[in-house]
């Protein structure tokens, strides 16, 4: 069953305190060899032990694993995404502040820490967890929606975790509709329908040439899919050409890096779209523009929802156009 969450990553996980201390402080304080306790983030209750230990480097990448349900997406994890803590824990060895694992099945399955993990496989260090083999799949679900504190997800990977909870609602037989999910992740149903367009419009590997993929907010999403709507093969061409030419656009900050490259992107159609106004009706299978000078309007329906009623029923209506 879908459980109704919070998405305000500035909320604490838990409603009960951690032993007088907050998860973060919970991690903060732990040091490799301790062992400690917390209640279960699904059921305050139930009591969950939890051990420090130390995963070398070269054990990270075969012991450890992240949370299926995790918010980040591994694969966009870059050097650039993980420079706020890579430096120090570069200089230390090992991460400060212990993740949060799930030790089951043999490996570590990382609840909180993501980015840790990638600064440590990125500079050689080994890898401090918290682990404990009492979790559930509730906790864990839990944990990974909740771990996002510092830096939250981007809108690309909050659209991947909202196209799961869409895919749990039509398997329990519900429409999957925005405002379903919305009521489910406690945000507008605008805000879903922006990050499920973003995950489902635009490829991973062109989020892969920017910065970070925090960079793609919702005004450059929205740029981008104009774009790839308009003319994927143009498009697809301008991705290729970005990626031969991507160490020549690097420039003095990562935001206006990110602006060159969305420029780089988008450059071919800036002229013809600045005659376009685009028309936002909520649905992610309805594209549609109107030209500004002329005021005819453009629709493209998406072939999965244009059933043969649907069809009837829209030439009906237009039949009386005049």
């Amino acid at each position: 069953m879908v459980r109704k969450r919070k998405n305000d990553t500035r909320l604490d996980p838990f409603a009960a305190a951690v032993e007088v201390s907050s998860l973060d402080k919970l991690l903060e304080n732990a040091v490799v060899g301790d062992e400690i306790t917390m209640p279960s983030p699904s059921d305050p209750q139930r009591t969950i032990r939890l051990s420090c230990k130390i995963v070398p480097f070269d054990q990270i990448d075969k012991s450890t694993c992240v949370y299926g349900k995790n918010r980040r997406e591994q694969s966009l994890l870059t050097k650039a995404s993980v420079s706020d803590i890579l430096p120090a824990i570069k200089a230390d060895g090992r991460n400060q502040h212990p993740a949060l694992s799930w030790q089951k099945e043999g490996l570590e399955f990382v609840l909180s820490g993501s980015r840790r993990r990638k600064a440590c496989l990125l500079s050689g260090a080994d890898y401090i967890v918290l682990t404990s083999p009492d979790f559930t799949d509730e906790d864990a679900k839990i944990l990974a929606v909740s771990s996002d504190q510092y830096i939250a997800p981007s809108l690309w990977e909050l659209g991947k975790a909202y196209q799961q909870t869409r895919d749990e609602l039509i398997a329990q037989g519900k429409k999957g509709s925005y405002r379903e999910i919305a009521v489910i992740e406690g945000v507008s149903h605008t805000a879903i329908a922006d990050s499920l367009k973003a995950y489902n419009k635009i490829p991973s590997e062109v989020l892969a040439l920017y910065p970070t993929a925090n960079h793609v907010g919702r005004e450059i999403a929205k740029k981008l899919i104009v774009a790839i709507e308009d003319d994927f093969d143009v498009f697809s061409k301008k991705v290729k050409e970005t990626q031969s030419i991507l160490s020549e656009i690097l420039l003095e900050t990562d935001d206006k890096t990110a602006a060159a490259i969305t420029k780089h992107l988008i450059e071919a159609k800036t002229q013809e779209n600045t005659s376009r106004e685009a028309l936002n009706f909520n649905n992610e299978y309805i594209n549609a523009h109107k030209n500004v000078k002329t005021g005819d309007l453009v629709i493209k329906i998406d072939n999965k929802v244009m059933t043969e009623k649907r069809f009837e029923q829209l030439s009906k209506l237009l039949t009386h156009f005049n």
